[in-house]
């Protein structure tokens, strides 16, 4: 069965608002949307959320839950308040909703940094001639295209259940690496504090957190 439609809805929703406005404005609508009443928690307890939602979440959560800044203005980490992880809240999203609206999100994410890396190294000239008339680049560039179609169409017929989350699973660990691809096509710009890096990174920081990869 794949996702229902209200949900789908939400997903494209987030891939459209994360490829215009950015990783913190998506992520509070997809939020807002998925799981408006708690926290979304990956399976180790822990969820990555906009600091403006904290507050609204507030309520919710034990007095002794650590916060821990992400190198992205506007995101911090939640973390479990005891040893043990945090079951899934009953007023929480299904994990395979979330992780498929994530999946889109990040999917959104990756044809911004995809379309912001087309735009630097069109600015950018090596005597006389652009770097993005490289052959190298050009090539590099076509092969994300083709991640990014193949991502989508995958989505676009995911089921849920074992095999659909092994899908969801692989298509996250696809667009960490079409997200380091473009990132090492920027060079030390990707790196940088105000270049596209933290927030590639905390793309793939949310990917590992719904996972349960350890933090």
């Amino acid at each position: 069965m794949t996702v229902p439609a209200e949900v789908r809805e939400h997903c494209l929703q987030a891939r459209g608002n994360a490829r215009t406005d950015g990783l913190v404005p998506a992520l509070t609508l997809l939020t807002r949307a998925l799981s408006p009443k708690v926290p979304p928690r990956g399976p180790r307890g822990h969820a990555v959320l906009p600091k403006e939602l904290l507050d609204e979440f507030a309520a919710m959560e034990a007095e002794d839950a650590r916060r821990d800044d992400v190198p992205v203005p506007g995101l911090a980490v939640l973390r479990p308040a005891g040893e043990q992880g945090a079951a899934e809240a009953p007023d929480g999203p299904g994990a395979h909703a979330w992780g498929t609206g994530l999946a889109w999100l990040r999917l959104g994410m990756s044809e911004r940094l995809r379309e912001a890396c087309i735009a630097y190294l069109a600015a950018r000239q090596v005597e006389g001639t652009s770097l993005l008339m490289q052959q190298m680049v050009k090539g590099t560039l076509a092969d994300v295209l083709i991640d990014h179609l193949e991502i989508e169409g995958v989505l676009e017929e995911l089921t849920e259940g074992p095999d659909g989350d092994r899908v969801l699973d692989r298509l996250q660990q696809q667009i960490t690496r079409a997200d380091r691809t473009l990132l090492r096509l920027l060079g030390a710009h990707g790196f940088t504090a105000d270049g596209p890096g933290p927030t590639a990174h905390a793309s793939e920081l949310l990917a590992d957190v719904y996972r349960g990869e350890d933090m």
